[in-house]
């Protein structure tokens, strides 16, 4: 019998066995187990891990999503989803470019291609509707898979980037502000060297910037103040970095001055102070005027505080379910519930919650604190803001994220001030609006800058429509900008009216705009001012104006500037000017000939009265009813002509006045009529027509007849001329009309009565229209140089005029023209001379004739002998004064030329007179410009006789000198 046992019937070898496999069983069982368990729990973990995952990617704040090279979104938390409006489980699955902005669709997909190519991380950021976006795209590569994933993550960064660019123009704000403030600004470092200074800096002290940066620059200060300059500096901590103080310097020159420093500690993350900033300015003056120091340490401690850009973040969410509940109560017009509820708009106001408020903000609204400033942000509202509010409510809780304008706040002290508001509601808090980011821009000085700029534009245009020359902008296309009102009136307009227009609008006249189109162009495209000194601008009423324009490019515009200056007086007096130039010179022609004329008119004058005295003592010899007194009497005639003639001469150059006489028309018509058919061509018809009524006793008028001699001989003159190459018909002719008062309405210069007409017509070329009105004008011819003054017509119309009539123009080119003169006629005829025929008187007196022509000295002492008188003549006025005072018994009368060689006419009489007042003196002169008829008279000359005269007027003369002293001597009866 074996060892061996059996179990049940088994052998034990054979239970060993079973056992040991049963171990192995359970062995292998406990395996699969904590296999099993092991599945479990990676099921377990991997599903931690999911979750873990979900979690960080919703509590991302910015959207994060994981996505394939195609664009296909695997992953997305909450808020992408949110930002893009969709659920998640739609976005899976889905490329994302599906809900990309189809311009943002290209760049996006690039920046995937390059981050998928590279392998490597990229950022890039983009812009849609004034929002900015920051992108960070990141490959994943799994070499079990063999596949790449892209991580991409978007953050909203336009307030960042608003911020760096403030930040950056707060750095240059800061860095112009530090170079161009007076006052002194330097940073040093914790062991004393200077880092930087401000120019004012330097120059206060006389040091240049090398001299001063990286040195331990300390000026003379006294001791005392330098312990207390220590003092403060050693008390800044991170808690208080700031510290103020006033001390002395003594300058180099030895001058004690006061400054005040404003020190700020600068430390490092780790509070490790790293600089010093100090501000300081000159008070010594301050420091000598007590009270203002206080004011000077607020204003530069806050030169250099924090930005000055207020920012806010608020809560709105109370007045987001203020709103809500408004909604559900069935309030839909949120505008117009708050025009009806007033004091609701208020209540909302006190539903702002204020999270937090910069320290420029409790600044700017003058609060101490932001439980101050949350207490009174409803008393913080004007009337505009209560609006601008009104209208921030309603566009935030309408879903809005951004809302921008200008508005108006009240300070806590009361003071009105002007923002430029920005408010964002923060991304994730769309729902609930409880964080909105505001911002607040002081733009009062700018807003107070407008006002004033548009006072100034005010002010400008109330100056420049005072100015009483045109001013004017246009642009290049001609239209006008701007006018004043001397421009407006030109063209019979207003302003506001001819802005948006242009000179072709209100000026029909093409030639003128066509100049000032052509000038504005050149300036603009030169951009060179011109001037034209003279234009011709038409204004509304037709008239023509001078102009002197000015013109010039507005810089940095295409317009240009205008202003003219009326200059028609001015244009109009040159014109004048020079036309009463020519007048003088011409003037000065005639007075040179009148003086020549008066000249020759002496010696004429002499020759002729000698002609005449002599004839006188011929015909008194000679046998009535001969040849020889024939003779004689023509002589005479012709004398008296050439005496009338030199009067004219004399009458035309001024020299001497003609007395007006009666003069009868029909023997000057005859007397013309000779002369002109002795002058003209044959081819010229003469044609005189007079009735015998008027030759008889109605063809008078009162007047000079040489002068009207000078009239007809014009008047015939300027006819025939007109007929010199082809002839004609001149035709003169007298007859008498009658104005009426009616027709002296129509010409004033004529009075009613009874006139001598005068008609000189002519078959010529006739006179043009455009100039019939000019031909009485002084100097105005239209004859060939050399043919004619210009003068004669004038003259004429003068002379016509002087008499009391008229004259006129009628003409018809080709066929010819007729001159009419009226003259009023003379109906008393007992003006007529009827004493011309009486014999001269005669007399026994003694006479001292004296003159330097002896031809003169003999003919009137035969004349005066045969008259009866003792005459004594001789040629030297010397000599004549020695026999006057040798005389004895004296001379009853003297009788001397006014032209003598030594003395003259007038002394000699002086001389006289003074030896014997009462000596009556005739003096006799062919001409004289120095004395004259009153002038001889002042002087006690008894008479003045102009050269030549006959002897009847001589003798009456002489009686009447004479007869006249006997009156005065004859004793008065007792």
């Amino acid at each position: 019998m074996g060892l061996e046992g059996n179990v049940n019937g088994t052998p034990v070898t054979n239970q060993e066995e079973l056992l040991q496999e049963l171990e192995d069983l359970r062995n292998r069982v406990e395996e699969f187990e904590n296999a099993l368990s092991g599945n479990e729990r990676i099921k377990d973990e991997l599903a931690e891990y999911k979750l873990l995952a979900r979690a960080l990617l919703n509590a991302a704040s910015d959207t994060v999503l994981v996505m394939d090279p195609a664009g296909t979104v695997l992953a997305i938390n909450e808020t992408g989803a949110l930002r893009l409006r969709r659920p998640s489980d739609q976005l899976i699955g889905q490329p994302i470019y599906n809900f990309l902005p189809e311009e943002l669709v290209p760049t996006r997909k690039a920046w995937v291609e390059q981050a998928v190519e590279t392998r490597k991380p990229i950022q890039f950021k983009d812009e849609y509707k004034g929002v900015t976006y920051g992108h960070r795209l990141v490959p994943c590569f799994d070499p079990r898979l063999n596949a790449i994933r892209v991580g991409a993550f978007s953050r909203n960064i336009s307030e960042g980037e608003k911020a760096i660019k403030a930040l950056r123009e707060s750095e240059a704000r800061y860095k112009a502000i530090l170079e161009d403030q007076t006052e002194l600004i330097c940073r040093y470092l914790p062991d004393g060297r200077l880092s930087y200074v401000n120019d004012a800096y330097a120059r206060y002290f006389g040091k240049d910037r090398r001299e001063l940066i990286n040195k331990n620059f300390i000026p003379h200060i006294p001791e005392d103040d330098i312990l207390r300059i220590n003092y403060h500096i050693s008390q800044l901590t991170q808690d208080n970095p700031v510290t103020a103080f006033e001390h002395k310097i003594i300058m180099e020159s030895g001058e004690i001055r006061w400054q005040h420093w404003t020190h700020r500690a600068i430390f490092d993350n780790s509070g490790k102070l790293v600089e010093y900033q100090a501000v300081g300015r000159d008070i010594t003056r301050r420091r000598m005027a007590q009270g203002a120091l206080g004011e000077s340490e607020a204003r530069y401690r806050s030169l250099f505080e924090d930005s000055p850009i207020s920012l806010w973040e608020e809560d709105l969410s109370r007045i987001k379910e203020y709103v809500d509940r408004l909604h559900e109560s069935g309030v839909e017009n949120l505008d117009a519930y708050f025009e009806e509820h007033p004091d609701e708009l208020s209540r909302c106001a006190e539903l702002v919650g204020i999270l937090d408020v910069n320290k420029a903000t409790l600044e700017v609204f003058e609060a101490e604190d932001k439980a101050q400033l949350l207490q009174n942000f409803p008393s913080m509202l004007t009337e505009n803001a209560c609006e601008l509010f009104k209208q921030e409510i309603i566009a935030l809780t309408s879903g809005k994220v951004l809302f921008e304008c200008e508005t108006a706040r009240r300070t806590l002290a009361g003071n009105e001030k002007h923002f430029s508001l920005h408010l964002n509601v923060a991304p994730g808090y769309e729902d609930t609006l409880s964080k909105v980011l505001v911002s607040l821009v002081d733009v009062t000085d700018r807003k107070r800058a407008e006002r004033e700029l548009q006072e100034n534009q005010d002010f400008l245009h109330q100056i420049i429509d005072t100015v009483p020359s045109p001013i004017f902008v246009k642009d290049r296309e001609g239209r006008f900008v701007m006018v004043n009102k001397a421009m407006a009136e030109v063209y019979g307009s207003s302003p506001t009216k001819m802005i948006g227009k242009t000179g072709q609008d209100f000026n029909p006249h093409e030639d003128e705009t066509y100049l000032f189109r052509a000038e504005d162009l050149e300036v603009l495209d030169s951009q060179q001012p011109i001037f034209i000194p003279q234009r011709v601008l038409t204004d509304a009423h037709g008239r023509k104006r001078w102009h002197a324009t000015t013109k010039l490019p507005l810089t940095g515009k295409d317009q240009i500037l205008g202003v003219a200056v009326d200059i028609t007086e001015r244009k109009e007096a040159e014109m004048e000017r020079a036309r009463l130039e020519k007048h003088i010179r011409q003037a000065q022609k005639i007075q040179a000939l009148g003086t020549l004329a008066g000249g020759i008119a002496h010696d004429f004058n002499n020759m002729i009265f000698a002609i005449l005295g002599f004839i006188r003592l011929a015909l008194k010899q000679a046998e009535p009813g001969s040849k020889v007194e024939e003779y004689l009497k023509q002589v005479q005639s012709a004398g008296m002509r050439a005496s009338d003639l030199v009067r004219q001469i004399l009458t035309f150059s001024r020299q001497t006045e003609q007395e007006k006489k009666p003069v009868k028309l029909s023997l000057l018509f005859k007397e013309i009529g000779k002369l002109l058919r002795a002058t003209l061509p044959t081819t010229i018809d003469i044609r005189i027509s007079v009735p015998d009524t008027l030759s008889e006793n109605g063809d008078t008028v009162l007047g000079d007849p040489i002068q009207f001699h000078q009239v007809l001989m014009n008047l015939c003159t300027n006819a025939a001329h007109s007929m010199q190459e082809g002839g004609g018909i001149l035709q003169m002719s007298l007859a008498e009309v009658t104005v009426t008062s009616e027709e002296t309405r129509k010409d004033p210069s004529l009075t009613s009565g009874n006139y001598l007409e005068i008609r000189v017509s002519d078959t010529g070329h006739g006179i043009d229209n455009a100039i019939i009105e000019q031909i009485f004008d002084p100097f105005f011819t239209t004859k060939k140089p050399g043919e004619g003054t210009g003068m004669g017509l004038s003259v004429v119309h003068g002379i016509v005029r002087s008499h009391g009539g008229t004259i006129k123009v009628d003409s018809v080119v080709g066929v010819g023209t007729t001159f009419t003169v009226l003259l009023p006629k003379l109906e008393d005829l007992s003006l007529m001379d009827e004493g011309s025929c009486q014999p001269s008187p005669r007399g026994n007196e003694r006479i001292l004739f004296v003159d330097d022509e002896e031809l003169l000295v003999q003919m009137a002492g035969d004349m005066l002998s045969q008259l009866g008188y003792v005459v004594t003549a001789v040629t030297s006025p010397q000599q004549a004064l020695q026999k006057f005072q040798e005389s004895n018994p004296p001379f009853d009368l003297v009788i001397t030329d006014q032209t003598m060689p030594h003395i003259t006419g007038t002394e000699l009489a002086q001389r006289i007179l003074a030896h014997s007042p009462r000596t009556p003196i005739i003096l006799l002169t062919g001409y004289s410009e120095s004395v004259s008829s009153d002038t001889a008279k002042q002087l006690g000359i008894a008479e003045f006789i102009m050269k030549p005269v006959v002897e009847e007027q001589l003798a009456q003369a002489i009686r009447q000198v004479l007869d006249s002293r006997s009156q005065r001597e004859e004793p008065c009866p007792e």
